[in-house]
């Protein structure tokens, strides 16, 4: 589980950017409240899930090789944002894969209440977002393992 949490201050810390608010001038994607959340690991203090729904490559750009996907971390206890000074219960992270070397980028970080309603909201404009390797053998890289083959095969089953 150390490799598990590890993961998790990687994808924190790559997910804290500039509050910016807006991709390549649209309104972000929002944190899905809905959907298909798998549990991904349990640590002492929270629980972390990946939403499958979310799994998807960027339709309206061809060209982008990222697949994206949202998790969460949902805390027992209220946990205070370092930038907003606001209680949080979720941390939502967007992550942008590149399957093709293996890599990912934190791209954005939704944090909210016990009701899901947003305390802050952080988006790295896609020329800041910083791609990282993770370690053969360890969580994070089962983690992009696993999301890439599940677009892949989403991919395949369009095709057919």
């Amino acid at each position: 589980m150390s490799k598990l949490w590890m993961l998790l201050v990687v994808l924190a810390l790559t997910g804290c950017g500039q509050k910016i608010g807006y991709e390549q001038g649209k309104p972000a994607v929002p944190a899905p409240k809905t959907g298909e959340w798998r549990r991904y690991g349990t640590m002492p203090d929270f629980d972390v899930l990946v939403n499958i729904d979310s799994i998807s490559g960027n339709a309206e750009f061809p060209d982008d090789r990222n697949v994206y996907v949202w998790m969460v971390q949902v805390f027992y206890a209220d946990q205070i944002d370092g930038v907003s000074k606001g209680k949080f219960r979720k941390k939502y992270t967007r992550q942008a894969i590149d399957c093709k070397t293996g890599r990912m980028a934190g791209i954005a970080v939704e944090m909210t209440d016990e009701n899901d309603a947003e305390v802050a909201r952080y988006d790295v404009p896609g020329y800041q977002w910083e791609y990282t390797s993770p370690p053969e053998n360890t969580y994070g890289a089962d983690f992009v393992r696993q999301v890439c083959k599940i677009e892949a095969d989403k991919r395949a089953a369009n095709k057919k």
